[in-house]
């Protein structure tokens, strides 16, 4: 009897985000995921063999999965990997073109000169950015997933001020509320964390040691507000002087206007200290001022050092539990993915169970033909294991109890027969 994989984004849970066992991701990260409703479902056909239910990957373009596939996948292909190698150039070269026209000495360059590298980039990243909105265009709901996906917001958003700029015919770099819509310009850099999972890794690690560190720093923050309060309050009173009708201010011992005219004045200088910067613009006078900011020189050390080891500790556990057993770190690269998605064979009736060992994104339980997954669908596979051990066990027990029925029933037609 062949048996079917369960689709464990139907299970009832809660959505967190970024959490250490996030769920299924909402938007399709795979062609399997995009041009699929699933793995193929087996139905009985009149042969009595058991033949795929035809899906949605059946029905999308051939040329409309390539372009996904080259696209999204850099590895897929060689093209693809040009293509994105050639997309990631485009950005770096934009940032580098939005930093030096603030340069003066390249100022001497004509407007002319920047306007059509400009045009010439935003039109690639134009072709680039409707590319994409077609591969995603099987559906309008894979279609609205990925225009309001982060990445989608971030390709629009990188072009729209150059068209805000042509439809106004002027150029808006002197108007303070173009200023800031011309900026996002320089979100065309995210465009390169697309596919860098290292780097999404080591966010999404970030995140979580902040999350799990949360009580501690809250704690250190509290303690840091109150030494700001109590000894910007101290040093105020010392190092403000005496007051000058004459030129309404406060005058320290040297005749000088004093540097701690206010508490808040102090706490800048409190804040400074602790943080170990040390500006130099505002220093105390007094020899009881500078008693009392010996205490803050040492309470800096402590600053820094206590969040470092709460917040390096947590990096350190969550980095080993986020990539144990992944192949984020593998140097050869993963294979193409299929662009067709195919039915799980299925499993064997002597071992139902799944080695944990199996749990990483290219060694599941379909063999190799998984293809590399963020760190959602790591822990996708991790809960698919534990699923199918625990009907393993379920299994196991039931067979037991069939054992002891039959027994029973032997039993009984024994006393009977007597």
């Amino acid at each position: 009897m062949a048996s079917t994989s369960i689709p464990l984004t139907t299970l009832a849970g809660p959505s967190h985000f970024l959490h250490e066992q996030p769920p299924p991701p909402d938007s399709p990260t795979d062609i399997q995921d995009v041009f699929s409703d699933g793995p193929g479902i087996l139905r009985g056909s009149a042969s009595g063999e058991n033949e795929p239910i035809t899906t949605t990957s059946s029905r999308a373009p051939a040329w409309k999965r390539e372009l996904y596939a080259l696209l999204e996948h850099p590895t897929s292909s060689p093209a693809a990997f040009v293509v994105h190698i050639f997309s990631t150039g485009l950005i770096l070269l934009s940032a580098l073109v939005t930093i030096l026209e603030t340069v003066p000495q390249f100022h001497e360059i004509s407007s002319g000169t920047w306007f059509g590298l400009e045009t010439s980039l935003v039109a690639l990243f134009t072709i680039e950015y409707i590319a994409r909105c077609v591969a995603w265009s099987l559906s309008w709901r894979t279609l609205a997933q990925w225009v309001g996906s982060f990445f989608g917001i971030i390709d629009l958003l990188a072009i729209v001020p150059y068209y805000v700029e042509i439809a106004l015919h002027q150029d808006t770099s002197s108007l303070f509320r173009f200023s800031i819509l011309r900026t996002f310009r320089l979100l065309r850099v995210f465009k390169a964390f697309r596919y860098n999972n290292v780097l999404l890794l080591t966010i999404e690690v970030m995140f979580l040691s902040f999350r799990r560190s949360q009580h501690a720093l809250l704690a250190l923050g509290f303690f840091v507000g109150m030494v700001l309060i109590v000894f910007s309050t101290l040093l105020y009173f010392i190092e403000r002087g005496t007051w000058d009708e004459n030129l309404d201010a406060f005058i320290n011992a040297d005749g000088d206007v004093s540097q701690f005219a206010s508490i808040p004045a102090a706490g800048w200088f409190v804040i400074v200290t602790i943080t170990t910067v040390g500006y130099g613009e505002i220093t105390p006078r007094s020899f009881l001022g500078r008693l009392i900011t010996l205490p803050l020189l040492v309470f800096g050390l402590l600053l820094i050092a206590l969040p470092s080891f709460v917040l390096g500790r947590e990096f350190s556990l969550v980095w080993n539990e986020m990539t144990k057993d992944s192949d984020v770190f593998q140097t050869t690269p993963p294979r193409s993915p299929r662009l067709v998605p195919q039915t799980p064979p299925a499993p064997s009736r002597r071992s139902t169970s799944i080695d944990p060992r199996s749990a990483s994104p290219q060694r599941g339980r379909y063999g190799d033909r998984l293809t590399p997954r963020d760190l959602s669908n790591r822990k996708l596979a991790q809960n698919q294991t534990e699923l199918f051990q625990q009907i393993a066990d379920l299994k196991s027990v039931i067979e037991q109890q069939g054992a002891m029925l039959r027994m029973l029933v032997e039993r009984e037609k024994a006393e009977g027969r007597t």
